[in-house]
């Protein structure tokens, strides 16, 4: 497991926890709970396990109360055994007090001799007294503020510090004194002293009880991202073993950076509970941990062998000791999954393998219902590889019936393993292809193709098995978007496959429709997919046949027929799969609807079929699975276009399930565009974060690279961004990158809003990096053909924003009324496809050009339709360039120049030197010149050229 800890995360933060606090908080009086909740309570029971994050929830709770003004004063109880101090926890809570404090109450008070540090009681006192002077002590110490008394691990407290915890709560407080006492809830067994008392305690009249329940696993996968880097993978296992501990993720991740399995202190820690019980139940916990999550006590007593009565007893002291827990059906499993793993690595190995030798002689007996995954698991620890071979193919072969596609990779990976042990007839290239496929299925493309790749690699170029291979390598690589490799396994596996009628042709025709459709070569796409369909059709390949004709239906909408049609074909394709039970088919078809109709700028309706598809995938177990996956991706990408970015968030939530790395980095990405359009502070280090995996995904390089050049603190990094980002996609997507107009669009519209502080050669040398990108980008576009609504967007976009970019930089041949007109039909291209943050952002630059030709009332109409886009959105950087441009701003009043500095200034913009200036104006140069200088400093210009664009951009001239 790759970990790597952050150096400043020496304190956990608190996640998760919202409720419990907000409970605590209001039980001491500090709010924090919903209207209609009871009166404050005078003390609150807090439990949970060891680790749990007791500790932790109470340095927040002390936190808040302290800000709120309330005294806090701490105590703790210690482990010290038989040699237990009389009332430690009350003792640390008085030596808190000052000097003055602890003077004023043994003075007051001789009973509390016994507890203030340095004292002694001179005569006899009895418990009561003590108590009642303990009572009068706090009652006095929370005259002036509300005090909160904390005491923590309970479970260690001696029987003297229980009696006056007890005269305590039965205690109704005049003032606002409230107590918080903690104790770890899997220390309480049956027969532990504290346990009788938190029963008694918690049904008295002003006690509250809260208990911490483990945490959620999206809080564990807060908190482990807050102190650690983890893959994904990395990220799951922790999630599993730390069953919602926030002690248990801390050692785990510590032990991972160390690369150990589990960490020494913390198997020590768990071990010790074991000491508690007699060997007859330490037989038991032995058994119960190799028998996987979930022992049923009618197996855990034919593995043993032990008589009913020696098998309950040992049981009943596991569990009373906190160890095991009954389970929901008849059986048992472990408190906590990582104290099983304890278990199992303390036995012996002779005692290990016959244990597992034991449960696997039962579980494959004549009659035994056993699951194959508990027949491999117990196969492999016995040493009985042949069981485990088939084992794991049949345990892979179940998962998928359930579609439980990542689990089945793992099994058919390990059966791989076991090859030696196969039996001669089995079919080792069948399990390499059914091991991709379920990779591919969970979203694994990279593996996918690995396990094929290492089996191409040791094959034989004359084994007939090659083909079948080559097939699945071209489609494991093409749903990873990894056309570079696709394209030639497509075109061998066409060659070596004879043009005969066999299933692995269609198959092999089929995949090489699909690369040409993904190269856009439609011709040709349409014919192998009339092919592959032909083929099938004859052979009864129902999947062969439906992805024929939705390749056929998607080229057709490129090619200019009826779209009405297609997407009526479409439909029906969805439906007949659907009947068929057909998911795959179902959802490529879905898929390609989606695309068609984001594609003709019908974005609401997309990103609705993108949300189905993403469901429908979700059902089946194939949330991380090629168009399961793309319908979260694009649903995403959709949201962030029509402007319902919190949309967006949410979909990046994925809960518990683990995405790859490279879906965890797609949503990112997406994400991205919300935090630059948002202003984000650490946005511009995400970007340079996600540079390092754009070759990974062209979708990702897109996203996150057109963020990274929007985002660029200066023009050199806007210009390299772009130049890097084109360099990637011509590599992954060879002669058709996409996006091209939209990347040179932006590095436009990024060095235009840079261009006020720059030097002439370095907006010459701006512009002509612009113009090639500009030509590059219209050159694919014309070859691509056929652009749709969100093209032709952009192919406008980039021809207002390259004017732009002259006019700011002080071009004087910059025509203003083919300016508005550029800007114009931007603006409303993007109102066509309905993108409200790009329509903001060209109506703002529209509003600019506009007020430059002098119509100020258009201007103002469009700066404040902009600014109401952008406070919906939350767009502060789309606000601060509107503010720029609103009436305060624009005008040259409001700029703070004179009449004759106005004048001047408008010279200036026409190119006049001070002599031409001062013969026009009738002044001497040396006039001019004051004027001049007054106007560099008043408008923060460095050169005449950076004031007469700025004069320009804001409409002074």
């Amino acid at each position: 497991m790759m970990v790597s800890v952050h150096p400043d995360a020496r304190d956990s933060p608190l996640v998760g926890r919202t409720a419990e606090l907000d409970r605590l908080s209001h039980a001491v009086g500090l709010g924090g709970q919903p209207a209609g909740a009871g009166e404050p309570a005078s003390a609150v029971l807090l439990s949970g396990d060891a680790g749990i994050g007791k500790t932790r929830t109470l340095r927040e709770l002390t936190r808040r109360a302290e800000s709120a003004g309330h005294r806090v004063l701490l105590g703790h109880c210690l482990d010290l055994g038989e040699s237990a101090i009389p009332f430690q926890p009350f003792t640390e809570v008085l030596s808190a007090l000052t000097e003055a404090e602890r003077d004023a109450a043994a003075a007051r008070y001789e009973a509390l001799g016994a507890l203030l540090p340095g004292r002694s009681i001179s005569g006899g006192s009895d418990s009561r007294g003590l108590f009642a002077a303990m009572v009068a002590t706090l009652e006095e110490l929370a005259t002036e503020r509300p005090l909160l008394v904390v005491i923590e691990d309970l479970h260690w407290a001696d029987s003297s510090t229980h009696h006056l915890i007890r005269y305590l709560l039965g205690t109704w407080f005049s003032r606002q004194v409230h107590l918080v006492l903690s104790y770890r809830s899997d220390d309480l067994h049956r027969r532990h002293p504290l346990r009788p008392h938190i029963a008694e305690w918690g049904r008295l009249p002003g006690v509250q009880r809260v208990d911490l329940a483990p945490l959620a696993d999206d809080a564990v996968a807060d908190l482990v991202r807050a102190r650690a880097t983890v893959a994904p993978d990395g990220l799951a296992d922790i999630i599993r073993r730390a069953e919602g501990n926030a002690f248990f993720v801390e050692e785990l991740l510590d032990a991972a950076q160390d690369g150990e399995s589990l960490p020494p202190t913390l198997a020590d820690l768990l071990l010790v509970r074991l000491d508690r019980l007699d060997e007859a139940a330490r037989t038991v916990v032995g058994a119960v941990a190799c028998g996987g999550s979930f022992v049923t006590d009618e197996l855990l007593g034919a593995v043993l062998g032990l008589a009913p009565r020696e098998l309950e007893s040992a049981l009943r002291q596991a569990v009373d000791h906190k160890i095991l827990t009954r389970g929901t059906r008849d059986g048992y499993c472990f408190r906590h999954a990582l104290l099983s793993e304890v278990v199992h690595d303390d036995l012996l190995p002779g005692e290990r393998r016959r244990l597992h030798r034991s449960y696997l002689d039962v579980l494959t007996a004549d009659g035994a219902d056993a699951r194959a995954a508990e027949v491999a698991l117990h196969a492999v620890e016995a040493g009985a590889l042949d069981v485990a071979y088939s084992a794991r193919v049949a345990a892979g072969d179940q998962a998928v019936a359930v579609h439980g596609h990542d689990v089945a990779a793992v099994h058919y990976e390990r059966a791989l393993e076991l090859a030696d042990h196969a039996p001669a007839e089995a079919d080792l290239t069948q399990l390499v292809i059914k091991a991709s496929e379920a990779c591919t299925a969970s979203g694994r493309h990279g593996r996918a193709m690995a396990l094929v790749r290492d089996r191409l690699d040791h094959l034989p170029s004359a084994t007939g098995d090659r083909g079948r291979l080559l097939v699945a390598y071209g489609v494991a690589a093409l749903v990873g978007d990894q056309l570079a490799a696709a394209a030639p396994a497509a075109t061998e596996a066409l060659e070596i496959t004879a043009e005969e009628p066999s299933p692995l042709r269609a198959l092999a025709e089929n995949l090489y429709a699909n690369v040409a459709l993904a190269e856009r070569r439609n011709t040709d796409a349409e014919f192998w997919a009339a092919q592959s369909r032909s083929l099938g059709q004859r052979l009864g390949l129902t999947t062969v046949v439906t992805d024929a004709n939705t390749i056929i239906e998607k080229v057709r909408s490129r090619t200019g027929n009826d779209v009405d049609e297609t997407k009526r074909r479409l439909s029906a394709l969805i439906a007949a799969t659907h009947a068929e039970g057909d998911v795959v088919g179902e959802l490529r078809a879905t898929h390609h609807l989606a695309f068609l109709q984001h594609d003709l700028g019908e974005l609401d309706q997309a990103e609705e079929t993108f949300l189905q598809t993403m469901e429908r995938a979700r059902q089946a177990g194939r949330t991380w699975a090629p168009y399961g996956f793309d319908g979260r991706l694009f649903a995403a990408v959709t949201a962030y276009m029509r402007g319902r970015w919190d949309r967006v968030l949410t979909l990046r939530k994925v809960g518990t399930t683990a995405p790859t790395p490279t879906a965890d980095a797609l949503l990112d990405a997406v994400v991205l565009l919300v935090r630059v359009g948002r202003g984000d502070s650490q946005a511009t280090a995400e970007a340079e974060r996600l540079q390092s995996v754009w070759s990974s995904d062209v979708v990702l390089a897109v996203h996150a690279g057109t963020s990274a050049i929007d985002v660029a603190p200066d023009a050199t990094t806007a210009i390299d961004r772009h130049r890097e980002l084109v360099e990637v996609l011509w590599q992954t997507w060879r002669s058709r990158p996409p996006a091209l107009l939209r990347m040179a669009g932006l590095l436009a519209g990024r060095l235009a809003c840079l261009a006020d502080r720059s030097t002439a050669d370095e907006r010459s040398a701006w512009a002509a990096v612009v113009a090639e990108a500009a030509a590059r980008a219209r050159q694919h576009a014309n070859d691509r053909g056929h652009p749709g609504p969100e093209g032709r967007a952009w192919e406008a976009r980039l021809r207002a924003e390259e004017l732009r970019l002259q006019w700011r930089a002080g071009d004087t041949d910059v025509d203003l009324e083919a300016l508005v007109a550029a800007w114009r039909t931007a603006y409303e291209s993007f109102v066509e496809l309905g993108e409200p943050y790009e329509v903001a952002r060209s109506a703002t630059r529209l509003a600019a050009a506009v007020h430059a030709a002098g119509d100020q009332q258009e201007a103002d109409t469009l700066l404040s339709s902009a600014r109401a886009t952008a406070q919906d959105l939350g767009a502060v950087p789309l606000l601060n360039e509107i503010a720029e441009l609103s009436p305060g701003s624009m005008g040259s009043p409001e700029a703070g120049l004179t009449a004759r500095e106005s004048e001047v200034l408008g010279h200036l913009v026409e190119g006049r030197t001070n002599g031409e200036i001062a013969r026009v104006l009738f002044i001497s140069p040396k006039t001019v010149s004051v004027h001049v200088s007054n106007l560099l400093a008043k408008l923060g210009a460095g050169t005449r050229t950076e004031a007469a664009a700025i004069a320009r951009r804001r409409g002074l001239s």
